[in-house]
């Protein structure tokens, strides 16, 4: 398989061009580009287990129709997770569940990604371009990831720093970036990339650091193949969606 190769800022001019046009507000149109047919969320799962073992991932998984129907509420396009348990980023006690702890801000979990990966790769002829969060452990750790950090090597996309990765479709197809070290699968850590989207840009894919789903925008068509995988939550959204809780935190 070939190497990634990180990737320069200015070697993809509408890296800036596309940025400009998020208004940088709580709604979907601050996460992804207007102009597209169709937005959808894919809800990240929450799950059953504090700290995942060495290679895996927290089990078991439950969705957030599970605990929104134990607690006779409606899941809605903007409800966030906290809607949901009534606490912020702490474990809750759901009837007929037991103890559930909140889903992972800022990536997906390796089997749903390589589902959705699959239907991405196989809409799209050529490359796609692959951002990854600076912050994340497994990148600062690896030699060749950790030294491109240090120099320098990095975009800045809404105010934070991302190794820019040049993926091919085998890079994509059934996760097979995973297999890389840097990207923490090997060692149970693993990181999914922040933003994706092809060199056509026909679709385009943003998983917020510090948002409990990530967002496809795209042709409906494929957007409809997505919200069918049954590994995957999703519900339609509009990009005037906004994705901020109407829970209050206590004083």
């Amino acid at each position: 398989m070939r190497s990634s190769q990180v990737l320069l800022a200015t070697t993809h001019h509408n890296l800036v061009k596309w940025q400009a046009g998020l208004d940088g507000s709580a709604r979907v149109k601050g996460i992804v580009p207007a102009g597209f047919e169709s937005y959808l969320r894919i809800l990240h799962k929450a799950h059953g287990t504090s700290v995942p073992g060495p290679g895996t991932e927290p089990e078991p998984q439950v969705t957030w129709t599970e605990v929104a129907s134990s607690r006779g509420l409606k899941l809605e396009p903007g409800t966030i997770w906290a809607d949901l348990s009534g606490v912020y980023g702490e474990p809750s006690v759901v009837s007929g569940v037991g103890t559930v702890f909140p889903p992972e801000e800022g990536r997906l979990d390796s089997r749903g990604f390589s589902a959705l990966a699959d239907v991405l790769v196989a809409s799209t002829a050529g490359g796609f371009l692959a951002a990854f969060w600076t912050g994340w452990e497994p990148l600062q750790e690896d030699r060749s990831s950790g030294q491109a950090i240090r120099k320098g090597q990095t975009v800045s996309i809404q105010g934070n720093q991302y190794l820019l990765y040049n993926f091919t479709s085998s890079d994509l197809a059934e996760a097979g970036f995973m297999a890389r070290p840097q990207f923490g699968w090997t060692a149970g850590n693993g990181i999914t990339p922040s933003y994706l989207w092809p060199r056509d840009e026909t679709w385009f894919l943003a998983t917020n650091l510090d948002l409990d789903s990530s967002i496809l925008a795209g042709p409906s068509h494929l957007v409809a193949k997505v919200e069918a995988l049954p590994v995957l939550e999703s519900i339609p959204v509009h990009i005037s969606t906004v994705l901020t809780s109407s829970f209050r935190q206590a004083d």
